[in-house]
């Protein structure tokens, strides 16, 4: 019979959260960017234009980080709902990152240490009772 400890559950609950999380976020952004075309069509608003460009640009080069802190300054006057959910995807991704190196600790890995990591050996070895 295989024991799992409270620290592999967390992890799977973390790599679920962290998948959730993802999904969410780029539905924020792709309605985001369909948003601001909307607006340049409607409008003619030059503004508008600059931060769908800006974020597609930055979905390719540098990962959606940056389309997500432009998808919050557009909102900003337009919606503020939808610029508050911008704002708690990103806490809720910076909590779930730093649960995530506690739980990456519990574990006890070595953080910076990857060098000499024997990755032949199977993470959670000392979990299961063989």
């Amino acid at each position: 019979m295989m024991n799992m400890t409270g620290s592999g559950i967390g992890m799977i609950i973390i790599m679920i959260l962290c998948g959730i999380l993802a999904i969410l976020g780029l539905v924020y952004i792709i309605i985001s960017l369909i948003d601001m075309w909307k607006s340049y069509s409607r409008d003619q608003n030059q503004t508008s234009l600059l931060f769908f460009i800006i974020s597609l640009v930055g979905i390719v080069l540098s990962g959606p980080f940056i389309s997500l802190i432009l998808a919050i300054i557009f909102y900003w006057n337009r919606a503020r709902s939808k610029s508050w959910m911008g704002i708690g995807l990103i806490i809720a991704a910076i909590i779930l990152a730093i649960i995530g190196v506690i739980t990456f600790i519990s574990f006890g890995y070595d953080m910076n240490n990857f060098d000499n990591m024997n990755w032949d050996e199977p993470m959670m070895d000392e979990d299961y009772n063989y």
